[in-house]
C-alpha cells in the first residue's frame, strides 16, 4: 500500500547490491525521480556482469540494452553519470532502524588504502608490487597484484589494496606520483535516510573445493565454469584461447560436469541453480567455435532448458559435431601424474560403472547465497530459508518479510539474466508504488531547453578548451612518466584554425573550477561553438552539456575531442601524440564550423507525455500491471476481450503452500481493480487500431456493444495471456479417464476425483502421468516450463488424499528448477515413480475393459513396461493465443511459436523494439504464477519510467528528410529498427517520428538519393573533418 506523506518520511531508496539486478532497479527508480544510494561490497559496481563476454542465444554482450533509454553506455557508467544515483562502492550495510518511509541505514565504508580523488590510474604501483592475489573470476589462471583495479567496466575504477595479501613493504607508496596511497587508512561510517531498502546482492559461485572427489584446486586441469567463462572470453587472460593450465597446450578432449554444488544435499545445496545447463551449452558452443576439432562430453542428470527459446538453443548445441551429452553421475576424477590428463569414473544411465580420459574438465558450479548473507539478514531482520536465500511470498515475489524491504535477483532464488532483469524491475515497481505519495527529494533530471541563442545566422566563433589533466594528456598512462601531449602546441595550433575565436588550456576541465572557467570564457568571448579536448566523451557528458546550455548554446554546438583513449593511450612518442591531438581538435572544429542552419531546441515543439497506459489483457498479468501503475498514480485503461477478468488464474486451484490460495487472490484482485478510480475496465473489448508514438499513442477499442471509442495513452502493455494446449493423442477426448493436469487439479480441489463410472465407484488405485504431451516436438518445439512442477504438485496432492494410490510420472526431463527441486524430492520420497522415456518411443495408451493400460519402454532396463491405470493424466503445456491480429495492429513481432517477441531475449525481456510498448505474462512465454506477477510489475515499472518526464524532445542526432529529393522508395522504413520512419502516402514522401529516432543512421545509409540526412553528421561536416585530418 502507498505510504501517507509525513514530516520524517522521504522517497530515497537504498539498493544493496550493484550487479545486473541492482543497476536495473537503481536506474528505473532514478528515472522516475527517486534519489538512489547504490551500495555494493565490491570495489566497483557491476557484479557478475564483468564475467560475461557474450550471452546466449544472441552470442553478443547486449548489456547496455537493458537500460531504460536507448542508446546508452554500459550500466555501471550510466549509473555513475545519473544525477539521482549516488554510488557507495566497497561498503556494507551494517544496521537498519526505523520503519517504511523513514529508515536510517548505517553504512560501513571499507578502506581502499588509495585516495580515489588523487589516484590517476598510472599503474606504477602495480609494477613494483611484489605480492599476488587470486583473480576474483579467473582465480590462479591470471593472478592480480595485491594492489589492483576492479574489473573492466566497473565504476569507480581506481586502485585499491587487498590487505590480506599486502606485506606493507611500502614500494607502492614510494612510486606513487600523487601520494594517493595511505597504508594506514581506516574504515569509516556514514548514515543515510531512506524510505525503502531493495536487496539485490546477487550470488556467490559454489566453492568447487567442497567436492573433493573432483580434485578442484589440486588438479591443474580441472577448472570451474567461472574460470572457463573467462577462458573463452576475449577479455579473459587467454584472450579466447583454449589452454590447459598445466602446460598451455590446447585440449583435444574436454568434459563438462553438471550440478556441482547444485541438486546435492550432501553439500547443503539441495536446490537447482536453474542456469547451469544453459550456460554450459553456451560454453560448449563457444569452445567449439574456438576449436572446431575439439571433442566435448557433457555429463548431466537432467537438461533443464525451460526458458524462452532455450530448447532450440540446446538442440542446436547438442547436434554440433563432436559434442555428446551423457546422462550419468560422475563419481570421481583422478589425475595422471606425468601427462596431467584426467581419468573420470562415472555411472551411466544403465547403472554400469564406466571410465574415460580427458585433457581438461570443467565443473558447472551452482549458485550459493552471496558472501556475508547471514550478516546481511541479521542487519535487516529478514527471514531467510535453510540455504540463506531471502524468503518471499507466492503472491509477493519481491517483498521480504520485513515491511519496506524488497528483494530482487538471485538473492531470492538462483536465476538467469532475463529473470534477474525482470525481477529487478518488479522490485523497483513495488518500491515506487510504496513511496508514490512521498515527494521525491530531487526531480527527474531534464536539461533546460529555454533561452537558447539562435546562432544559425552568426559567423562561427569556436572556443577550444584543452584539458591539461595529466591523465588526459598521457602524462601518467603507465607507459611514460612525462606528458605525451604538448597541450601548449595543441592550443596554439587550434588558435590558427579558421573560425576559432579562442583557444586556451584549462586545468582539469571536468572539475567545478574547470567548468566555471569554460562557462566564463564562453560569455566573455561571445562563443557560439565549443570544443572540449580531453578525456573520453563517455565521461562527464551531462556536465558539459549542462554547461553549454547554461551559456545559452544548443548542446549540439559542443564537440568532444578524445585526447585520451584515441591519442595518449595508443602512442608512446610525444611528437606523434601531439600531432594526432592537433588533428583531432582540427576535426572537431571543422565539424562545428560546417554546422549550419541549426534550430534552437527551444524553438522546437516538445511532445507532451500522456500519463496514461493501455493494458491489453485482464488476467493475472494485466491486473497486476494495472494495479501497480495505479498505485504509482498513473491512470490505466484495462481492455479484456472476455466477459470476466482473471484469465488462466481462474484454473489454478492450489499451490504447494496450503496457505496460498490462488482463488482468493483472484477475487481480491478483481475487487481492487473494480474499486480503483484510476483504472477503467473495458470488458468484451478489443484493440482495433493504434497510432502515434511513445508518450502519445491513440488507440481505437471496439466495445461489447459494437461501439468504437478512441483512447489516448503514453504507453501500452501487452498481457493477453495464453491457453492450455489441447492434446490430440493418448485417447484424449475418446475416453473420459484420460484427462489433463488442469482437469485433474480441479477434481482434486473439489474432492471429486473418485472414479464414478461402472462397475463401481472407487478411489483410483493408480494414475499415470505423461509429460511433454505435444511439447518439445517438431510441431511445438519449446518447453512449457510449468508442466513438470504441475505434475509433481498434483502427484503430491494425490498422495495426500489417497496414500495408497500408485502414481507414475513418465518424463523426458524433470524440470523442477530452483527451490521446486524440493517437491521433486518429496514426491520420490512418498513413492511417486518416475520413469523416463525417449521421444522416438513415446508411451502408448490403450483401453482394457474398466482400466487403461500404458506401455512405455524403460531406457535403463531396455524393456517395455505395462502399467495399468485408472486415470491417465496428460501434461499438455501452454500454447499462445492467436496473437496475429493484435501483433499487426501494434506493429510488433511474434516469434515462430506464436508468442510475442521481445526486443532482446536477455537484456530487454519486457520491451518491444517499438518504443513505448511492453509485454508480460503468458503473452511472452509460459511461466509460473509468481513469475507472471514479477514480469507484470516489471513491465509496469518500465512504462512508468518511460512516462516520467512531462514531455519528450528529439535527440540531437535525429535524421531529417529533404522532401524534394525523396523518391518514396521506402528503404528507410525497412532499415529503421525503432519504427521511427513512416511513409506519408498523401504527399508521397518519407517522414521521421523524431521522438522515436535514436540517431543510428541506418536510414541515411540506405537512402539512394541522399534525401535523408542525419543532424550533426551531414556530408559537408564529415568531408570537412576528413580534410582537417589530411
Amino acid at each position: 500500500n502507498n505510504l501517507a506523506p509525513g514530516s520524517n518520511r522521504n522517497s530515497a531508496v537504498l539498493v544493496v547490491g550493484a550487479g545486473i539486478a541492482g543497476m536495473e532497479a537503481a536506474l528505473l527508480l532514478a528515472e522516475v525521480g527517486h534519489k538512489v544510494y547504490l551500495l555494493d561490497s565490491a570495489p566497483g559496481i557491476g557484479g557478475s556482469m564483468h564475467l560475461l563476454d557474450v550471452t546466449f542465444p544472441t552470442d553478443s554482450c547486449g548489456i547496455c540494452i537493458m537500460l531504460p533509454d536507448q542508446p546508452a553506455y554500459c550500466p555501471p557508467i550510466e549509473c555513475s553519470l545519473h544525477r539521482n544515483i549516488e554510488i557507495l562502492a566497497y561498503a556494507e550495510l551494517e544496521s537498519l532502524s526505523g520503519e517504511p518511509g523513514a529508515f536510517t541505514a548505517i553504512i560501513r565504508h571499507k578502506p581502499r588504502y588509495v585516495d580515489m580523488t588523487r589516484c590517476n590510474n598510472c599503474a606504477l604501483c602495480v609494477e613494483v608490487c611484489p605480492e599476488e592475489r587470486p583473480h576474483p573470476y579467473e582465480s590462479n589462471l591470471a593472478p592480480q597484484k595485491a594492489i589492483y583495479r576492479p574489473p573492466t567496466r566497473a565504476m569507480p575504477d581506481t586502485y585499491l589494496i587487498d590487505m590480506d595479501y599486502c606485506t606493507r613493504c611500502g614500494q607502492c607508496v614510494e612510486v606513487c606520483p600523487t601520494e594517493a596511497i595511505d597504508l594506514n587508512m581506516e574504515e569509516s561510517h556514514s548514515e543515510v535516510e531512506v524510505g525503502a531498502i531493495l536487496l539485490t546482492p546477487g550470488f556467490a559461485p559454489f566453492d568447487a573445493r567442497l567436492k573433493g572427489e573432483f580434485g578442484y584446486g589440486y588438479y591443474d586441469n580441472v577448472l570451474s565454469s567461472i574460470e572457463f567463462e573467462r577462458m573463452v572470453s576475449l577479455a579473459g587472460s587467454t584472450q579466447a584461447r583454449l589452454k590447459r593450465p598445466s602446460d598451455g597446450k590446447p585440449p583435444r578432449r574436454l568434459a563438462f560436469i553438471h550440478c556441482v554444488g547444485s541438486r546435492d544435499n550432501n553439500c547443503g545445496a539441495g536446490y537447482c541453480t536453474s542456469v547451469c545447463c544453459m550456460y554450459t551449452a553456451k560454453q560448449v558452443s563457444a569452445a567449439r567455435k574456438l576449436d572446431p576439432d575439439l571433442e566435448v562430453a557433457v555429463f548431466f542428470m537432467d537438461i533443464r532448458a525451460f526458458g524462452k527459446d532455450f530448447e532450440r538453443y540446446f538442440d542446436k548445441v547438442q547436434s554440433l559435431p563432436g559434442v555428446t551429452y551423457r546422462r550419468s553421475m560422475v563419481s570421481s576424477i583422478h589425475q595422471y601424474q606425468q601427462s596431467r590428463n584426467l581419468h573420470l569414473s562415472y555411472v551411466g544411465e544403465d547403472g554400469t560403472l564406466r571410465e574415460e580420459d580427458f585433457d581438461m574438465v570443467v565443473l558447472a558450479v551452482g549458485f550459493a547465497p552471496p558472501e556475508g548473507f547471514q550478516k546481511l539478514g541479521q542487519a535487516l531482520g529478514i527471514e531467510q530459508n535453510e540455504y540463506g536465500f531471502a524468503v518471499t511470498g507466492d503472491f509477493t515475489p519481491t517483498l521480504a518479510s520485513r515491511p519496506g524491504v524488497f528483494v530482487g535477483g538471485a538473492f531470492r532464488e538462483p536465476k538467469d539474466v532475463p529473470e534477474t532483469v525482470i525481477e529487478a524491475a518488479a522490485a523497483a515497481a513495488e518500491v515506487a508504488r510504496l513511496l508514490a505519495n512521498l515527494q521525491p527529494p530531487i526531480s527527474n533530471p531534464q536539461l533546460p531547453t529555454f533561452n537558447l541563442r539562435d546562432v544559425s545566422d552568426e559567423e562561427p566563433r569556436v572556443g577550444v578548451f584543452v584539458c591539461n589533466n595529466e591523465l588526459c594528456n598521457g602524462g601518467l598512462n603507465g607507459l611514460n612518466n612525462e606528458p605525451l601531449i604538448d597541450t601548449a602546441q595543441v592550443t596554439a595550433h587550434a588558435q590558427s584554425l579558421w573560425g576559432v575565436a579562442l583557444a586556451q588550456v584549462v586545468e582539469d576541465a571536468c572539475t567545478p573550477e574547470g567548468l566555471a572557467a569554460i562557462e566564463k570564457a564562453i560569455a566573455e568571448s561571445q562563443l557560439n561553438r565549443v570544443v572540449i579536448a580531453g578525456c573520453s566523451s563517455r565521461l562527464y557528458s551531462a556536465e558539459f552539456e549542462e554547461l553549454v546550455t547554461r551559456a545559452g548554446l544548443d548542446p549540439r554546438l559542443m564537440e568532444r575531442a578524445n585526447l585520451r583513449e584515441q591519442c595518449a593511450y595508443v602512442h608512446d612518442d610525444p611528437a606523434t601524440a601531439t600531432a594526432k591531438a592537433q588533428s583531432l581538435v582540427a576535426m572537431a572544429v571543422a565539424k562545428l564550423v560546417e554546422m549550419r542552419g541549426l534550430e534552437a531546441l527551444s524553438a522546437k515543439a516538445a511532445q507532451p507525455v500522456q500519463q496514461r497506459v493501455l493494458v491489453i489483457g485482464g488476467g493475472l498479468a494485466g491486473m497486476t500491471a494495472a494495479l501497480n501503475l495505479a498505485g504509482q498514480g498513473i491512470a490505466v485503461d484495462l481492455v479484456e476481450r472476455e466477459s470476466e477478468l482473471g484469465g488462466q488464474l481462474r484454473h489454478i486451484r492450489y499451490l504447494f503452500d496450503p496457505e496460498a490460495d490462488p482463488q482468493a487472490l483472484l477475487e481480491s484482485m478483481i475487487a481492487q481493480v473494480g474499486n480503483n478510480d484510476l483504472i477503467s475496465v473495458h470488458r468484451q473489448a478489443e484493440v482495433k487500431r493504434l497510432e502515434g508514438s511513445k508518450g502519445s499513442y491513440r488507440s481505437v477499442v471496439k466495445l461489447a456493444d459494437g461501439e468504437e471509442v478512441e483512447l489516448e495513452h503514453g504507453a501500452v502493455i501487452v498481457a493477453t495471456g495464453g491457453q492450455e494446449a489441447r492434446p490430440q493423442e493418448y485417447l484424449y477426448g475418446q475416453d473420459p479417464r484420460v484427462i489433463t493436469q488442469r482437469e485433474l487439479e480441479k477434481r482434486l480441489a473439489d474432492g471429486q476425483w473418485r472414479i464414478t463410472n461402472p462397475p463401481r465407484a472407487r478411489t483410483p488405485s493408480s494414475a499415470v502421468m505423461i509429460q511433454c504431451v505435444g511439447s518439445r516436438e517438431p510441431e511445438r518445439p519449446y518447453c512449457s516450463r510449468i508442466c513438470c512442477t504441475q505434475a509433481v504438485k498434483n502427484a503430491l496432492k494425490i498422495k495426500e488424499q489417497s496414500p495408497e494410490t500408485d502414481v507414475y510420472i513418465l518424463y523426458r526431463e524433470v524440470r523442477t528448477y530452483g527451490f521446486r527441486e524440493q517437491y521433486y524430492q518429496q514426491a520420490r520420497d512418498r513413492g511417486v515413480a518416475f520413469i523416463r522415456y525417449e521421444l522416438p518411443d513415446k508411451p502408448r495408451v490403450s483401453a482394457d475393459g474398466d482400466r487403461l493400460q500404458v506401455r512405455v519402454t524403460d531406457p535403463i532396463l531396455k524393456e517395455e513396461l505395462a502399467l495399468d491405470a485408472d486415470l491417465v493424466v496428460l501434461s499438455v503445456g501452454i500454447a499462445p493465443n492467436d496473437n496475429r491480429a493484435l501483433a499487426e495492429v501494434l506493429e510488433v513481432p511474434l516469434n515462430e511459436d506464436g508468442f510475442f517477441q521481445e526486443d532482446h531475449p536477455k537484456m530487454r525481456p519486457l520491451d518491444f523494439t517499438r518504443a513505448g510498448i511492453f509485454l508480460c505474462g503468458l503473452a511472452h512465454s509460459p511461466r509460473f504464477l509468481d513469475e507472471t506477477i514479477a514480469q507484470a510489475s516489471g513491465a509496469a515499472m518500465r512504462a512508468a519510467a518511460l512516462l516520467a518526464p512531462a514531455e519528450f524532445t528529439d535527440k540531437p542526432e535525429v535524421v531529417t528528410v529533404n522532401e524534394r529529393l525523396c523518391s518514396f522508395c521506402g528503404l528507410c522504413v525497412s532499415a529503421c529498427p525503432y519504427g521511427a520512419r513512416i511513409m506519408d502516402y498523401e504527399n508521397r514522401v518519407a517522414q521521421v517520428i523524431e521522438v522515436l529516432c535514436q540517431g543510428c543512421g541506418n536510414c541515411a545509409m540506405v537512402c539512394p538519393n541522399k534525401a535523408t540526412q542525419q543532424k550533426a553528421f551531414e556530408p559537408r561536416q564529415l568531408m570537412a573533418m576528413i580534410d582537417a585530418a589530411m
